[in-house]
């Protein structure tokens, strides 16, 4: 029966909008995820050097 079934994606591909079947998907933007993992990495790792290391 239609409505029994949903399908939910993450990423928000262009696949999404293909198909038979209604897809719900969310935008990740993983390229800010991305930045913002690395400047944390970068903050991390000066804030915790040794003096002489």
């Amino acid at each position: 029966m239609s409505g029994d079934l949903s399908v939910a994606g993450y990423d928000n591909t262009a696949f999404a909008a293909l198909g038979p079947i209604s897809l719900t998907s969310v935008d990740q933007a993983g390229r800010e995820i991305g930045r913002n993992a690395a400047r944390l990495l970068l903050v991390g790792r000066r804030t915790t050097a040794r003096p002489g290391a």
